[in-house]
């Protein structure tokens, strides 16, 4: 397989997964709640937009379906993809292929519009590219009485004086005939610095995220781990995605992984980051580098 197709299964992996933070899913008590989750992978041919909205917990779905557009637009054009929500929650492609070429700096924004409700919109400035240093891999080296893990290093330099972050996703793939489609992994570290995306449950517990807060204007070495699951000396490799991720994506991250599932849902509380106007929720951007390791 190719590795633009890794990358391709990658997105559309970590798309799939943004439907966590979804009223449908976790009851809300404000009126006309909507929730948009949207986190644009440049350089993609396409991504998924979420949208939702609240619905009484104690009485039947409503089935009310309804028709909205979600357009993206940039110095380079518009893009519109339109779909219809059914039982509260949706999402649509957008071809996103249709705006490469946009820089780090560049803004994109968001417009979400329906018959039934205002306008939702919002806007991201498209982070810089990461400056990988050196990367490294040393296989079934970490032990822990049941199971081995293969040991990752990844050294990055900070690339402006800017505020950057960071999220990290890691793909395996079996090198033989007949081997099955690359999974996506779990991944662990020690390190105070890096984040484990674990809000959404198990199903999401597949990133770290970090800031550069604690290496601005310098270089810092991260180790992390994989459980090696697959059968010795059968030829296999990772393909390590180091997303550059815009910083209204990495607070929005921040504030989940601190909060109480009730507490911000149920409680209406502003304590979860947003940059949506017209709703809940997150438009971020990322750009990524995919990075190959052979054991």
């Amino acid at each position: 397989m190719e590795l633009r197709q890794l990358y391709i299964i990658a997105i559309a992996i970590f798309a799939s997964s943004c439907n966590w933070f979804n009223p449908y899913d976790v009851p809300v008590v404000e009126d006309n709640f909507k929730c948009v989750s949207y986190f644009l992978p440049i350089g993609g041919d396409s991504s998924l937009c979420f949208l939702s909205t609240s619905f009484n917990p104690y009485s039947p779905n409503s089935n009310q379906h309804l028709d909205f557009c979600a357009e993206v637009s940039s110095s380079l054009g518009a893009v519109l993809s339109c779909g219809e929500m059914v039982d509260d929650t949706s999402s649509v492609w957008v071809d996103s292929g249709e705006l490469n070429g946009l820089m780090p700096g560049d803004s994109v924004f968001l417009n979400v519009e329906s018959a039934s409700f205002d306008d939702v919109t919002s806007s991201s400035i498209i982070p810089e590219f990461s400056e990988i240093i050196s990367y490294s891999i040393t296989p079934r080296s970490f032990f822990n009485g049941d199971h081995y893990f293969d040991e990752i290093y990844l050294e990055l330099k900070d690339p402006s004086p800017k505020k950057e972050a960071y999220m990290l996703q890691l793909i395996t793939q079996v090198d033989t005939l007949g081997a099955p489609t690359p999974v996506i992994r779990n991944i662990k570290s020690d390190d105070a610095n890096m984040h484990r995306r674990s809000f959404g449950g198990v199903a999401l517990d597949n990133a770290l995220f970090f800031d550069d807060s604690f290496f601005e204007g310098g270089n810092y070495t991260f180790l992390f781990r994989t459980k090696n699951r697959i059968n010795e000396g059968v030829p296999f490799h990772h393909t390590l995605l180091v997303h550059s991720i815009s910083n209204d994506m990495y607070q929005f991250f921040i504030d989940l992984e601190a909060s109480d599932i009730t507490g911000y849902f149920n409680g209406g509380s502003s304590s979860v980051h947003s940059n949506v106007d017209g709703a809940h929720g997150c438009f971020g951007t990322m750009q990524t580098t995919p990075v190959l390791l052979f054991p």
